[in-house]
């Protein structure tokens, strides 16, 4: 199994696609900081960022905030999701579509080993994005004399953990998908529709209509989608109780893939 890790993860490092999204995201976060202008910091232009209005401008008042919250002003979390799936999609399409799965099969329980590799990529790939988001968001705030961001260990520690493990639940989704269909636009569908919460959406929708929401209402709280939204509310620190339904969520994910792949010829 590390030998197909190494080997996913040196392939990952020469795949274009992830350089090139890569360095689209980051210029992304980059623009959508620089919108921070220092007078929208005295005109409640902003979603996240509190309101100077106690101060004038000419007073030169600076503040510095958790740089969670500023990604979370321009919906950094849903972005990296997206883009982590979409990456998923095309990274490992290649292996269905070509057949590729056939070069590194070995052993009695690949597909096994295939699902943890991915798992492995899923999640270091979502912590080079948001390693890369963060340093966007810094340098796009420099010019900025009212704003500062700074990372506080343990806030920032849980928010990124639960925006990693949403992130490799999507991958991993994409993947079954990808897998079953042998199709890499499938996969891109699913997981633009898995990064807008269309499937906690479509059963939000069907509580209502049976009359149910209350009962289906912890269900739909504790779906990635809702945790997903909750990292782009300014205050919101995840905590255990948020982290652990997660978890289940991504095994139920992981488990998905393995049983597409027994069923998968490779």
């Amino acid at each position: 199994m590390i030998n197909l890790v190494r080997a996913q993860w040196f392939r990952l490092m020469r795949n274009r696609a992830f350089w090139g999204l890569l360095a689209v995201f980051a210029g992304v976060v980059l623009v959508a900081s620089l919108q921070v202008t220092e007078r929208g910091l005295y005109e409640e232009a902003y979603r996240n960022i509190p309101l100077l209005a106690q101060h004038s401008p000419a007073a030169m008042v600076s503040m510095t905030m958790d740089v969670e919250a500023v990604m979370g002003e321009f919906w950094t979390p849903q972005l990296l999701a997206l883009i982590i799936a979409l990456l998923s999609a095309g990274f490992f399409g290649d292996d269905f579509r070509f057949r590729g799965t056939r070069l590194l099969a070995a052993g009695p329980h690949f597909r096994a080993a295939y699902v943890i590799s991915a798992l492995f990529i899923a999640l270091l790939s979502a912590m080079i994005f948001l390693a890369a988001a963060v340093a966007a968001t810094w340098a796009g705030l420099l010019p900025n004399p009212g704003l500062g961001v700074w990372v506080d260990g343990g806030r920032f520690g849980r928010w990124a953990l639960e925006l990693m493990i949403i992130a490799a639940t999507y991958a991993l989704v994409v993947l079954a998908v990808v897998a079953a269909t042998g199709r890499t636009g499938w996969g891109a569908l699913v997981a633009v529709l898995l990064s807008g919460g269309v499937a906690s959406t479509a059963l939000l929708s069907v509580s209502w209509a049976l009359g149910c929401e209350e009962v289906l209402r912890p269900l739909i709280a504790a779906m990635p989608a809702a945790q997903l939204g909750q990292l782009s509310i300014e205050g919101v620190t995840p905590g255990a109780f948020d982290i652990l339904p997660l978890l289940g969520w991504l095994a139920a994910a992981a488990g998905l893939c393995w049983a597409v792949l027994r069923r998968r010829a490779l």
